[in-house]
């Protein structure tokens, strides 16, 4: 993530280099070319690469950001044609959320879904979500003659069971199609294909699962990463499907004699049904054992980063897609002929009087049934959807993820994505016709869609979470055990100097800084402790990162705000407003809120200047350097709204609304002590009362009066102890101005209502005390 204030540190790392195999294949190997690269300080926001679930994993996930940084640098040394191998997309905002609670195994053996495909390089496995589509997919693929890992591979009948080394057969002759002689859709058989090195070996095309958490961790590695694809289908038609076949299924293993006679209903409200089935095997949990929404954010995280999506009701796009990651020509030869059997000629629709006749057509009667469909409202889809809540959510994600990732796939081949994306909408160079503004518009009040004033009056209510584990801000400005105060670090708002001031002070603080493993040597994290990180500054941190979503998890496991032993912290600092309220508080512990606040154009200019030399950061991108910002701020770049998304927990795909802005001006008005930046040493002096700071000290004045300088010389354009840079600014009425004032609209709104309720504050510091 970005910020203000950023130290640099040093790191070697190792570049990944490839190279040719007799099989024509490439395989991979390190060597040792030292690289030094940027890496944020102690004091400024970690990048998802902190996020961690153990010590080990923490050095691993440090490890990774290192390679994927001097990656990143190394591609401006590549040849053109090669460029899109390893580059983000910039086409979907969804692609570029600055937090990830990405799991390990993922995070290093998985190919990312904005890399554009190289089947010499990766291997593809397909996650076969029972009544999905997989068959189809699975004889479609055999269709086109690619060697697949399946249950087929396998069977005793065709003698390869118990060969202690891959070989590819065709189990059937004259049918021309080729397995490999394991079993990856179970356990026993990963184990198994994994020590038979399935994959360094370069024999199969396709692995087919149904453990995908599982097979990625134990066949991938570094240097044989895998990609995954997957068709997802709506968890109660699945739910239906699966119910009705298994009715006639013998042959299954699941199958139950007395489901035969029974109902949806009652087969829904059974103790043993089977619950989120996606969400369970997304996060490795057996059935049985209770998944939380915390598994839910993981398992979105996975799919987004990790899956190429494909949708049961999309079967024909999907496969398109599927296509095009594994590198076959379907437009003539066999290829095309296997395509025009499963989906029709191009020029013909096929007959379709189902969903699932189209996408089971050509599976056997094993694998297809006809069954009733049922209404939403009705009660056979109520009772599964009930017991299938966290699959419903996830499904309705990769719906979106389902059209976010076209962009991404169909210009995987292109020279560059973010050239590509201006291309497609050339208006956004042109200096005079930025959002279509007239210019007769004097100031962004005239530019926005929504008015603040129109609102004011609304009644709306805080989201009953936040009702209960927020403090009101009215409430007496006192240390309790029974709260903790919560810094909302808003980007390239001063957070960091703040942050700073209060080191200086010797308060102790629980942001990223803590979890860190450079300070691994000189704390244990069996124990939740309080130290300090640096020599000579009496700052003391809590070794905790709250700043991810998965550190934040992380410390709510350890008993963080929980635990009568924990060590004393000041106050929290993260940029995760919902997720730490939910996770780290609640109505026994709760937050007392305070923020600086910034005019979202001016931190929107400031972040633009910082990310085009910010090369250490997650969404550094190269063509910013050479971009205006006048260019850059013509469309939106992904982050739109980020203060009223953040307050009312909306990722950047939602919609957002009125009653969106009503909420966050609510959430404001009623929990937030307010800070300006451009009032910051009046801001300062308030969250000084509202932290029980002691003015008067001379340790705490000189600290006060070196921030304050800080920001004094900040303004006269010089360049402060903290790194933070003069740059440009937007003036106000310019192109830049007004286009980004109509994509931040409703953070301008935010912002105008945050300003007013600044002045409405100032009656709590009267007489130094807060009023009831």
């Amino acid at each position: 993530m970005y910020d203000d204030d950023d130290q640099l540190y040093t790191m070697s790392s190792q570049r990944k280099s490839y190279h040719h195999t007799s099989r024509g294949r490439r395989r991979a190997r390190t060597d040792d070319i030292p690289k030094t690269i940027t890496l944020p300080s102690p004091a400024s926001r970690s990048s998802a690469a902190y996020a961690h679930l153990s010590k080990n994993a923490a050095a691993a996930l440090v490890l990774a950001f290192c390679v994927a940084s001097v990656v990143q640098f190394s591609h401006m040394l590549r040849p053109v044609h090669e460029r899109g191998r390893h580059r983000r997309s910039l086409l979907s905002s969804l692609y570029l959320s600055a937090h990830s609670t990405l799991m390990p195994w993922a995070h290093h053996n998985l190919v990312d879904v904005t890399e554009t495909p190289d089947p010499s390089r990766e291997t593809a496995l397909f996650w076969h979500i029972p009544k999905s589509g997989g068959t189809t997919a699975k004889r479609l693929y055999q269709c086109m003659g690619q060697t697949l890992a399946h249950r087929v591979g396998a069977d005793p009948r065709f003698g390869h069971d118990k060969d202690s080394e891959i070989v590819v057969f065709e189990p059937h002759s004259g049918k021309d199609w080729k397995v490999v002689n394991v079993d990856t859709t179970i356990r026993a058989g990963i184990i198994k294909a994994s020590n038979m090195g399935l994959i360094k070996s370069h024999t199969a095309d396709l692995i087919f699962t149904m453990e995908p958490a599982f097979a990625g961790e134990r066949l991938y590695d570094e240097d044989n990463k895998g990609r995954f694809l997957a068709l997802f289908r709506h968890p109660v038609d699945r739910a239906v499907s699966m119910f009705y076949y298994l009715q006639s299924a013998t042959w299954e293993r699941t199958y139950r004699p007395e489901w035969a006679k029974m109902t949806v209903v009652e087969w829904a409200n059974l103790p043993n049904f089977e619950e989120d089935y996606m969400i369970h095997k997304l996060v490795d949990k057996k059935f049985g054992e209770p998944v939380t929404e915390t598994d839910l954010i993981i398992a979105k995280e996975l799919v987004r980063q990790r899956f190429v999506v494909g949708l049961m009701k999309e079967m024909e796009e999907s496969v398109r897609r599927f296509n095009i990651v594994l590198g076959l020509d379907v437009n003539s030869g066999r290829n095309a002929e296997c395509m025009e059997e499963f989906f029709g000629p191009k020029d013909e629709t096929p007959a379709i009087q189902e969903e699932e006749e189209k996408t089971l057509a050509n599976t056997d009667t094993k694998n297809s049934n006809k069954h009733p469909k049922f209404d939403e409202n009705s009660p056979e889809y109520k009772a599964i959807a009930d017991r299938n809540r966290l699959d419903m959510i996830l499904y309705q994600y990769v719906e979106k993820l389902f059209e976010e990732q076209k962009k991404i796939i169909d210009h995987y081949f292109d020279e560059d994505m973010e050239d590509i994306s201006v291309a497609e909408h050339p208006e956004a160079n042109k200096e005079d016709s930025v959002a279509e503004l007239s210019p007769e518009t004097e100031s962004d009040s005239e530019v926005l869609a929504v008015d603040s004033r129109n609102l004011l009056n609304v009644e709306v209510s805080v989201p009953t979470q936040a009702q209960s584990n927020l403090v009101n801000v009215g409430k007496a400005f006192e240390r309790t055990n029974s709260s903790t105060p919560f810094f909302w670090h808003v980007p390239k708002c001063g957070g960091t100097t703040v942050q700073r001031l209060y080191w200086c002070m010797g308060l102790s603080i629980a942001n990223e800084v803590g979890g860190n493993p450079k300070f691994a040597a000189i704390v244990d994290r069996s124990t939740l402790q309080a130290f300090k990180p640096w020599t000579g500054n009496p700052g003391r941190v809590v070794n905790v990162d709250v700043s991810t979503h998965q550190g934040i998890m992380d410390a709510n496991r350890r008993g963080f705000l929980r635990n009568a032993e924990q060590p004393e912290v000041d106050f929290i600092s993260t940029s995760e407003f919902q997720f730490a309220y939910t996770m780290l508080y609640s109505p026994n512990h709760k937050a007392r809120m305070f923020a600086l606040f910034r005019h979202p154009i001016e931190r929107q200019v400031s972040k633009f200047f910082y990310l085009r030399k910010a090369t250490w950061e997650p969404t550094y991108n190269i063509h910013w350097q050479t971009m205006s910002l006048t260019e850059w701020a013509s469309r939106e770049r992904g982050e739109n709204n980020w203060m009223v998304r953040k307050l009312v927990g909306k990722d950047p795909t939602s919609e957002l609304g009125p009653d969106d802005l009503k909420i966050a001006m609510e959430i404001i008005r009623t929990k937030f002590l307010i800070g300006l930046l451009d009032r910051y040493q009046e801001s300062i002096h308030r969250f000084n009362i509202f932290l029980g700071i002691d003015e008067s000290t001379p340790r705490n004045q000189q600290c006060i009066n070196e921030f304050t300088e800080s920001r004094k010389s900040d303004r006269r354009g010089q360049k402060n102890e903290g790194n933070s840079y003069a740059h440009p600014e937007a003036k106000e009425g310019s192109p830049a101005w007004k286009s980004l004032s109509q994509i931040h609209s409703y953070d301008v709104a935010l912002f105008k209502f945050i300003r007013q309720e600044y002045g409405n504050q100032a009656r709590l510091f009267e007489s130094n005390t807060a009023v009831q």
